[in-house]
């Protein structure tokens, strides 16, 4: 089988399973390149494999993380490929570099959030596509519902019901859908917004349903939102200073948010163990250790676990 047909052939497979498997087709895509989309999937030799990993996951003779999601994608492939009699024998290296630490979340502080908010309504010097208080509102939204980025910018006008008060998250991630409720403080962000939207879209003769728009009425892309945020970090001072191979992110602001959910949690004498799969699901996780991944250890959730314990231990 070609390594072309092969790649096509694994990438219906996932999605028959319910996956979105964009990066790995990237991945794939990308090694076929490399080694020849042509070339017999069976010849593919360990030396082209180990030379790939090391151009594509190597940073000053350093592994990175990359290096191992490209390895996991190659090998999730090859034992497919191996499983259905496409190929004899597993070409990947057996040996692997050291593994570099757990990459760690920012946790956003309440006045570094506070800060942020308020910094994206004034963080450009000049005028640019970008409406400023758009992009308030989407870090506003991102934070208090725990989205991940890339579903705050594809929500529809019609996705946001104020009878219900809730939110409807549609076909993201694992193509899984959700109904996300709001409170009051959301409520009165949102409210506040489709008025603003209203009358812009009016004046601007906007017919897209998108909720989240620039000034060219087109819906606000993942890209120009985190380039924005960058920006906004920046302007705000906000930044990370603890030796971790990246700053701040946009997609911090869904860790701070599920943090500080168990934090509350805590606070309210509230059994996390037993809401944890209700943050899960909340999130969209398929499994509660996916959410695990979401939770850094600060020091105010350190006082309140210990708080629940020591309570526990004297009961």
């Amino acid at each position: 089988m070609l390594m072309s047909e092969a790649i096509e052939q694994y990438v219906r497979y996932k999605e028959g399973l319910g996956e979105k498997p964009r990066v790995k087709k990237y991945v794939l895509l990308s090694f076929g390149k490399y080694v020849g989309l042509s070339m017999q999937l069976d010849c593919v030799a360990e030396r082209s494999c180990s030379e790939y990993l090391h151009q594509k996951g190597f940073k000053s003779n350093v592994a990175t993380q990359y290096w191992f999601c490209i390895y996991s994608i190659l090998e999730g492939f090859f034992n497919w490929a191996i499983s259905r009699g496409h190929m004899s024998h597993m070409p990947l290296p057996t040996s692997k570099p050291c593994k570099p630490k757990d990459f760690r979340p920012y946790i956003y502080t309440n006045a570094e959030l506070e800060s942020l908010f308020k910094t994206a309504l004034n963080y450009r010097k000049r005028c640019n596509i970008m409406h400023p208080y758009v992009i308030q509102t989407m870090l506003k939204v991102t934070y208090c519902l725990g989205l991940r980025p890339s579903e705050t910018v594809s929500l529809q006008v019609i996705d946001i019901d104020f009878e219900a008060k809730t939110v409807l998250i549609e076909e993201t991630k694992f193509y899984k859908s959700r109904l996300l409720p709001f409170g009051i403080e959301v409520e009165s962000v949102l409210r506040n917004y489709m008025q603003w939207r209203n009358k812009v879209a009016k004046e601007q003769g906007l017919t897209s349903d998108c909720l989240f728009f620039d000034k060219r009425n087109n819906q606000v892309k993942l890209s120009a939102l985190q380039a924005a945020f960058r920006l906004i970090c920046k302007a705000a001072n906000v930044s990370r200073n603890d030796k971790e191979r990246s700053d701040v992110r946009l997609q911090d602001l869904r860790h701070t948010f599920a943090t500080n959910r168990i934090i509350q949690w805590y606070k309210e004498g509230k059994d996390v163990q037993l809401l944890l799969p209700v943050l899960s699901t909340y999130l969209g996780h398929c499994n509660i250790d996916s959410t695990a991944t979401y939770i850094s250890f600060t020091p105010e959730l350190q006082k309140e676990a210990s708080l629940k314990f020591q309570k526990y231990a004297e009961s």
